[in-house]
């Protein structure tokens, strides 16, 4: 199919209505944009075709490319923060962007809810904490609730300083041998089988050089963040009813949040969703012009795209105004946007198409061609019902997963074609005794195979050459178009030189005398050496080299023999897919001997299995790539240059 129809939009608007027709445009993803101050520098941005609109004209001296002053950042990270605290995922629905909304207002709102969130959350986050230390402190407290002292004495004593902690039982006994040598009294309060808990008392003109040799014995001090005040008894008891009204207020405001959440989440979902298109507008106001009252938009749509944009603009009546060029009426030098638009079923391969290049406006979509023509050589030398249904069930379970769909699209349709090949060949899983109609076996038709594959290719090839004429024609390119390999001389020159081949081996008599055929072939090498000098006689361009003579020649004469070589090669090179037919069959028939070697019908089933998945994913992958190859290098080679851009239409 062609490449859709483009034409250049430039749209002027009031200030006022920047962000809703920013929308409006994104909901319709249609304008592939172009930067209008890199135009309008270049007196390209039709503004003078606006003179019923004199303000837009005298604001236009003030112009200047749109700066966003808006802090998004920071209201996402509250929208995220939001969703952490309620444990949900982010949920994008474009429903909540089609109301009427201002998004200053949903700023205030998500401050406030955040605010209202934020301080529960921490607060609840602080009681969690607390309640953690309550009850490591409970636990040390316990080891000395045989004490009948107050712990605030203990604790805030004026030369010593109280350590409380736990050590390793191996670095306890390291501490005992080393007790002469430690200023501290050290008291064991509890041990089990791998700790012990102690209590040290330590003079506080000595404290450092306790703590480095207590750091030296991986001592694990409690932090005592909690005044005590009481015997360990008294203490306990108070502890206990602290963490008692802690988990009181820590259900009320988990209940709370709770409450939040059931009320508002419906409320983030539509805020976040908003955020998303407020991002988008923000990035399509990047390529605008503004000044205080106008901003001018530029873009790139396709023709079948106007009437939607249409709809979308009715609303703005007079306030805006919609100027559509056509190519011709633009500029030397600005090349559109290519937009591929293929059917169901050849869609998926503008993927292929587009990992070698992407076509150039002018040139004519590959995408129909190398989808049949992949198919066809890959189900050729794939061939297999069975294994043909596996790749096309696979295809369609790739193709559901959002990071492969064109991927899973063209595996699913290669496998169709294995199937249909299959039923060619007459073989399931690799059996060929199962279906009992076929119109071919490639093992027992060997030579039929590889000379209906050069066959298949020199059709393709032919195809090639006609795709190449056209692109040629449409861009008035009359040096490739006919004198080139690829052009009108090339297409000849390979068809005479076919039909001389067959005539010698056929044993035909040529209804031109050999020599006559002789003669045309080197009238058409002579063509393809000076494409240069004759195309630019007709076009009464001097000079008529672009380089120097002798430097032309030389590179023109390796040009004709590699012309021959490579004709010659293209040609051959489809000879794989014959052979790769042939070793389809050959591998089953090596893994049907391993099975029939042995001894129980499990291990032979269990090897017949695991020769399919081995053929189906080793020689599926091979296959594939040499589809590619022959597609990239024999075929692209000859029409398709792949420097054009793809249009990409500012959307969500």
């Amino acid at each position: 199919m062609a490449v859709e129809k483009m034409e250049m939009i430039n749209i002027i608007g009031h200030m006022s209505d920047i962000d809703e027709i920013s929308k409006k445009i994104i909901l319709s993803s249609s304008i592939h944009m172009v930067n209008s101050m890199s135009e309008i520098e270049q007196s390209h941005f039709p503004i003078l075709q606006a003179k019923d609109d004199v303000g837009a004209l005298v604001d236009f001296n003030y112009i200047k490319q749109y700066a966003s002053e808006k802090n998004l950042g920071e209201i996402e990270k509250k929208i995220e923060a939001l969703l952490e605290i309620f444990e949900v995922r982010k949920r994008f629905n474009r429903t909540y962007l089609k109301e009427n909304y201002d998004f200053k207002r949903d700023i205030a709102d998500i401050e406030w809810l955040y605010s209202t969130v934020k301080d529960t959350h921490t607060r609840l986050k602080d009681l969690k904490e607390e309640e953690i230390q309550i009850t490591e402190l409970e636990k040390y407290i316990s080891y000395l609730k045989d004490l009948d002292m107050d712990l605030e004495d203990i604790f805030s004593m004026k030369y010593i300083y109280v350590k409380l902690g736990k050590i390793t039982k191996y670095n306890m006994d390291k501490l005992k041998k080393n007790y002469e040598n430690i200023p501290a009294v050290v008291l064991k309060l509890f041990s089990d089988n791998d700790t012990v808990v102690v209590m040290m008392l330590v003079p506080h003109n000595v404290e450092i050089e306790v703590d480095r040799v207590l750091k030296s014995l991986n001592f694990d001090e409690f932090n005592l963040k909690i005044k005590l005040k009481g015997t360990p008894v008294q203490c306990i008891e108070k502890l206990s009813i602290r963490k008692r009204q802690i988990k009181s207020e820590m259900d009320y405001l988990k209940t709370k949040l709770l409450d939040l959440k059931s009320e508002n989440l419906d409320k983030i979902e539509r805020y976040y969703s908003r955020l998303v298109m407020e991002y988008k507008i923000e990035e399509l106001k990047s390529y605008m012009a503004v000044t205080k009252e106008f901003f001018y938009m530029t873009g790139w749509v396709p023709k079948y795209r106007k009437k939607t944009l249409s709809e979308c603009f009715k609303h703005f009546d007079e306030r805006i105004i919609v100027i559509y060029k056509e190519i011709n009426e633009i500029r030397e030098g600005i090349s559109p946007p290519t937009c591929l638009r293929n059917g169901y079923l050849l869609r998926p391969f503008e993927s292929v198409v587009k990992m070698y290049g992407i076509p150039s406006y002018g040139e004519i979509d590959p995408t129909s061609f190398v989808g049949i023509s992949y198919m066809l050589l890959f189900g050729a030398m794939f061939g297999d019902v069975g294994q043909g249904l596996v790749l096309f069930l696979l295809g369609e379970l790739l193709s559901k997963k959002k990071s492969r769909p064109n991927l899973g699209g063209v595996v699913a349709r290669l496998g169709l074609s294995s199937t249909f090949f299959g039923f060619i060949y007459g073989s399931i899983f690799g059996f060929e005794d199962i279906l009992k109609t076929y119109i071919v076996r490639p093992m027992v038709s060997i030579n039929l195979m590889l000379i209906s594959a050069v066959a298949l290719g020199t059709i393709f090839l032919t195809i090639g050459f006609i795709y190449n004429l056209v692109n040629s024609y449409r861009n008035r390119d009359i040096e490739n178009g006919i004198f080139s390999r690829n052009g009108l001389s090339g297409l000849v020159f390979y068809w005479t030189l076919i039909y001389l081949v067959l005539a010698k081996v056929k044993g035909w008599t040529p209804i031109i005398p050999v020599g006559g055929l002789v003669l045309i072939l080197i009238f058409l090498l002579g063509l393809m050496l000076f494409k240069e000098p004759i195309t630019n006689i007709i076009r009464g361009v001097r000079p008529l080299y672009n380089e120097t003579k002798t430097d032309y020649y030389i590179e023109g004469g390796f040009g004709v023999l590699e012309t021959l070589l490579s004709m010659f090669s293209n040609t051959v090179s489809f000879i794989r897919v014959g052979a790769f037919a042939i070793n389809h069959v050959g591998l089953f028939i090596a893994f049907e001997t391993l099975s029939e070697m042995m001894t129980s019908s499990v291990g032979s089933a269990l090897v017949l299995i695991i020769g399919n998945i081995i053929i189906i994913g080793l020689e599926g992958l091979i296959v594939f790539i040499q589809g590619l190859r022959l597609e990239y290098y024999e075929l692209f080679s000859k029409y398709f240059s792949g420097i054009g851009y793809d249009y990409e239409p500012l959307k969500l």
